[in-house]
């Protein structure tokens, strides 16, 4: 009984201590982040600091991932301000960390061929919405689509090549995790890309989305924009993130799960 209660304390601190240290880590990287203003408002952020900000949800769980994002939210506000402090910003951040605990909980056991399959639909998908965008544009300038994707203004091109752009990022990574997979059948890696991408995708999609309508409700000058059109371009930056950010995730839970969970 004695012996349990030491493993259990020993278990939570190392927890703490690991969660502390991703946080410090993701904040560092924030610190050099990007953000990208659309009528002097917020508009996306250029940042690889969810990599390190949700790994506690995958090493320990949606409670970890909930605290190490919003602390991680709180603190790089704090020694990076851009704009005004809106804490519902900081509970979409909470959520997204999460989601993507249970997300990966949810995914971890499944058949990661199966979900890659539906990886390249997705982004087959994407880029023939993009190519349809553009197309028609092109060919037919006066048509009710081509009038609509125009109002997007200096935009339009996210609508368009933007989103061709992300499925192409999209399918090239997915062609490399095949020919690694083919190359190295036995690389770790390969277990945990396809399914930290959706856990990490999904979530800061749901983020995304629900981070547009604060925004626009915070500022109304992005009213102009109108939400479809703004969130639009907000939605293929993080495509394009996810994307990079769940490959390099991958990698480092693949070294974690070799040498520090095993020693």
């Amino acid at each position: 009984m004695e012996k349990e209660k030491i493993d259990s304390q020993s278990s939570l601190t190392r927890k703490i201590v690991q969660t502390s240290l991703f946080i410090g880590l993701a904040i560092a990287v924030r610190s050099f982040s990007t953000m990208i203003y659309f009528l002097g408002a917020p508009g996306m952020r250029i940042s690889f600091s969810g990599i390190f900000a949700k790994m506690p949800a995958l090493l320990f769980g949606p409670l970890y991932g909930g605290i190490a994002t919003g602390i991680t939210d709180v603190i790089g506000f704090l020694l990076k301000p851009e704009g005004p402090f809106i804490p519902f910003l900081t509970l979409t951040a909470i959520l997204g960390g999460v989601i993507t605990g249970y997300l990966w909980r949810a995914l971890k056991g499944k058949d990661t061929v199966r979900l890659q399959k539906v990886l390249w639909l997705i982004f087959i998908l994407i880029g023939a919405i993009g190519l349809f965008n553009f197309l028609t544009i092109r060919f037919f300038p006066v048509s009710s689509v081509a009038l609509l994707i125009r109002k997007a203004g200096k935009y339009e091109g996210f609508l368009t090549l933007g989103l061709v752009a992300a499925s192409v990022a999209g399918l090239i990574l997915l062609i490399i995790d095949f020919a690694v997979r083919k190359k190295f059948p036995q690389s770790a890696i390969n277990k945990y890309y396809i399914k930290i991408l959706l856990s990490y995708g999904i979530s800061g999609l749901t983020v995304t989305i629900l981070n547009t309508w604060i925004l626009i409700f915070y500022f109304p000058a992005l009213q102009k924009i109108g939400f479809v059109l703004y969130l639009i371009p907000r939605l293929v930056e993080e495509i394009f993130m996810m994307v990079i950010q769940s490959y390099i995730a991958a990698f480092l839970f693949a070294v974690y799960e070799r040498v520090v969970r095993r020693s």
